[in-house]
Protein backbone atom coordinates (compact mmCIF):
# COMPACT_ATOMS: atom_id res chain seq x y z
CA UNK A 1 0.00 0.00 0.00
CA UNK A 2 2.72 2.45 1.04
CA UNK A 3 5.52 2.14 -2.08
CA UNK A 4 7.99 4.08 -0.31
CA UNK A 5 8.27 1.88 2.55
CA UNK A 6 9.71 -1.79 2.20
CA UNK A 7 7.73 -3.80 4.56
CA UNK A 8 3.92 -4.03 4.77
CA UNK A 9 2.10 -4.25 7.89
CA UNK A 10 4.37 -2.79 9.43
CA UNK A 11 4.14 0.23 6.59
CA UNK A 12 1.75 1.55 8.47
CA UNK A 13 3.06 1.22 11.67
CA UNK A 14 5.73 3.03 10.32
CA UNK A 15 4.03 6.09 9.27
CA UNK A 16 2.03 6.51 11.56
CA UNK A 17 4.97 6.57 14.26
CA UNK A 18 6.52 9.57 12.52
CA UNK A 19 3.18 11.63 12.16
CA UNK A 20 3.15 14.08 15.02
CA UNK A 21 -0.35 14.92 16.02
CA UNK A 22 -1.07 18.97 15.86
CA UNK A 23 -4.47 18.90 16.68
CA UNK A 24 -6.81 16.32 17.61
CA UNK A 25 -11.13 16.65 17.43
CA UNK A 26 -13.26 13.93 16.59
CA UNK A 27 -13.96 14.27 13.00
CA UNK A 28 -10.75 16.36 12.19
CA UNK A 29 -7.06 15.15 12.74
CA UNK A 30 -3.99 17.66 11.79
CA UNK A 31 -0.33 16.04 12.05
CA UNK A 32 2.96 16.12 10.33
CA UNK A 33 5.09 13.54 8.85
CA UNK A 34 8.73 13.65 8.05
CA UNK A 35 8.28 10.92 5.43
CA UNK A 36 6.28 13.49 2.93
CA UNK A 37 7.59 16.89 3.74
CA UNK A 38 9.32 17.72 0.75
CA UNK A 39 8.35 14.23 -0.88
CA UNK A 40 6.55 13.89 -3.88
CA UNK A 41 6.93 10.26 -4.30
CA UNK A 42 5.49 9.70 -0.43
CA UNK A 43 3.00 12.04 -0.55
CA UNK A 44 1.40 10.83 -3.69
CA UNK A 45 1.41 6.92 -2.16
CA UNK A 46 0.04 8.45 0.75
CA UNK A 47 -2.89 10.08 -0.72
CA UNK A 48 -3.68 6.88 -2.80
CA UNK A 49 -3.64 4.86 0.40
CA UNK A 50 -6.12 7.30 1.93
CA UNK A 51 -8.72 7.89 -1.13
CA UNK A 52 -9.39 4.62 -1.11
CA UNK A 53 -11.52 4.74 2.05
CA UNK A 54 -15.19 6.26 1.34
CA UNK A 55 -15.75 6.71 4.97
CA UNK A 56 -13.50 9.65 4.83
CA UNK A 57 -14.82 13.48 4.00
CA UNK A 58 -11.79 14.74 2.96
CA UNK A 59 -7.78 13.92 3.32
CA UNK A 60 -5.23 16.58 2.17
CA UNK A 61 -1.63 16.91 2.32
CA UNK A 62 0.79 19.68 2.00
CA UNK A 63 4.19 18.66 0.85
CA UNK A 64 6.06 21.59 2.02
CA UNK A 65 5.37 21.44 5.40
CA UNK A 66 4.73 17.51 5.85
CA UNK A 67 1.16 18.55 7.28
CA UNK A 68 -1.83 15.92 7.08
CA UNK A 69 -5.26 16.84 7.33
CA UNK A 70 -7.97 14.18 7.82
CA UNK A 71 -11.40 14.80 8.24
CA UNK A 72 -14.50 12.13 8.51
CA UNK A 73 -17.83 11.94 9.89
CA UNK A 74 -17.22 9.76 13.38
CA UNK A 75 -20.15 7.41 12.45
CA UNK A 76 -19.03 6.51 9.23
CA UNK A 77 -15.45 5.93 10.24
CA UNK A 78 -17.14 3.28 12.89
CA UNK A 79 -17.87 1.25 10.24
CA UNK A 80 -14.10 1.06 9.03
CA UNK A 81 -11.32 -1.25 11.23
CA UNK A 82 -8.39 -0.42 9.41
CA UNK A 83 -9.28 3.58 10.24
CA UNK A 84 -10.47 2.94 13.31
CA UNK A 85 -7.23 1.75 14.16
CA UNK A 86 -4.80 4.91 12.55
CA UNK A 87 -7.85 7.23 14.10
CA UNK A 88 -7.05 5.20 17.77
CA UNK A 89 -3.48 5.16 17.03
CA UNK A 90 -3.33 9.40 16.46
CA UNK A 91 -5.90 10.25 19.06
CA UNK A 92 -3.58 8.15 21.53
CA UNK A 93 -0.51 10.06 19.98
CA UNK A 94 -2.49 13.34 20.39
CA UNK A 95 -2.83 12.66 24.48
CA UNK A 96 -6.77 11.92 23.90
Amino acid sequence: MFNFLSQFFNEKKYFLSTVTVASYIPGRIRGYSSLIKGNHENAKALEEYFSQFKELDSFSINEVTGSILIEYDVDKLASNKELLEIEHCLRKKAGK
